[in-house]
């Protein structure tokens, strides 16, 4: 007989890996065949693009990426993680590579009717360019370059390094190198925009993402498998599977929260899945949930988390705002404009706000609801 837990005392710990790849992936099949099609013509043509996945933090973009990565290394793609510093350094990029950054060639001399073996230096990295060293890359069949985080290229503007970087993205984009190589850089919503200040202003069809919600299917397939896989749930799981569904609003990171959770309630239960075990979970995941959005939300002050509240207040989920009217109504709070640019700067880089299809909204409804019934005036 199972144990039951009260639940004001959930034994689920705090802890949760809800970064990095997915520990059960489905979904993103249009991203993922528009990937296979580009490494095919990339190969096909050598000529390689950039291909940019944009999303709010918990939308899966790592996870996506380690797919793709997965998929490119099965069809012998040399696939390497980059780094800021590669985008500018020749050395830094051969070292990432895992190359000698100095290239020696053995010479043949005679001296006084001895032949002699000398050893020069034929050529240094750090006086070639990153595309140099990209150039002499071996594989078998093309390279994949993957970036992370790359909203903070940013970092680049007006230092001495932004002319390099911006050289370097931009013959990876234009398929300027002598061979196949692909760059796959994901980033928060303002990496778009961030990529067209260094020169890049279209990406090639299918080549931009903006990653949101699983699918219904894909949700409750990543559910079932928390469940049946990890917490080895006995009999139908399809009751669980819908209420969790509830909660989840097809978000990467709150499936991960309420999937982990139930599997360890089930495997403490022995496999049964009962009503107070069902309890435990939805506790324990809405207080992972909110601490998700307490972390997303930190770095706004309470003044401002009300006036983000106030704007969404009257928005139907799954619409969204224009960018102009968002700063409007914000200046009308502040009475300073670049105030209210500068507030909505932040509240897309800490992916409060996502942009899809040029209209901005809060990309998950239970965020929606947590920041107005938190911080609207009438209940501060």
């Amino acid at each position: 007989m199972s144990e039951f837990i009260p639940p004001d005392t959930p034994h689920v710990p705090d802890f949760l890996e809800d970064r990095g790849p997915a520990e059960y992936f489905h979904g993103r099949t249009k991203v993922l065949d528009n990937f296979g099609k580009l490494s095919k013509h990339t190969v096909q043509t050598r000529r390689g693009t950039t291909m940019l996945i944009q999303g709010a933090p918990g939308a899966g973009k790592t996870a996506l990426l380690e797919e793709m990565a997965l998929d490119a290394m099965e069809k012998r793609w040399a696939v390497v993680k980059i780094n800021f510093d590669d985008l500018y350094n020749p050395v830094h990029m051969a070292q990432t590579l895992g190359k000698p950054y100095i290239s020696r060639k053995q010479t043949a001399t005679k001296v006084d009717s001895k032949l002699l073996s000398i050893e020069r230096i034929k050529e240094v990295a750090g006086d070639s360019s990153v595309s140099h060293v990209l150039e002499r890359m071996e594989s078998e069949q093309g390279v994949l370059l993957i970036l992370d985080e790359a909203q903070y290229i940013g970092r680049f503007f007006n230092t001495p390094n932004e002319l390099a970087v911006a050289s370097t993205l931009n013959k990876l984009h234009n398929g300027e190198l002598s061979r196949p190589v692909i760059l796959l850089a994901a980033g928060l919503g303002q990496t778009e925009e961030v990529f067209r200040l260094l020169g890049i202003s279209r990406f090639k069809g299918g080549c931009f993402v903006e990653l949101g919600a699983l699918g219904k299917e894909s949700e409750r397939a990543v559910i079932q498998d928390w469940l049946v896989k990890e917490g080895e749930a006995k009999g139908d799981p399809a009751p669980w599977i819908d209420a969790i569904a509830q909660k989840t609003h097809g978000w990467p990171q709150h499936i991960t929260a309420y999937g982990d959770a139930a599997a360890k309630q089930i495997q403490r239960d022995d496999g049964e899945m009962t009503p107070a075990g069902l309890e435990v979970v939805y506790q324990v995941g809405e207080g992972r949930r909110e601490a998700y959005y307490k972390q997303r939300a930190k770095g706004i002050s309470g003044k401002e988390r009300c006036s983000l509240a106030r704007l969404i207040k009257n928005v139907t989920p799954g619409k969204g705002l224009h960018r102009e009217d968002i700063e409007a109504t914000l200046s009308q709070d502040y009475g300073d404009s670049d105030k209210a640019k500068s507030l909505f700067k932040k509240a897309v880089e800490r992916g409060i706000l996502h942009s899809q299809d040029e209209l901005y909204s809060i990309p998950i409804p239970s965020m929606q609801n947590w920041l107005i019934s938190n911080y609207t005036r009438e209940r501060v």
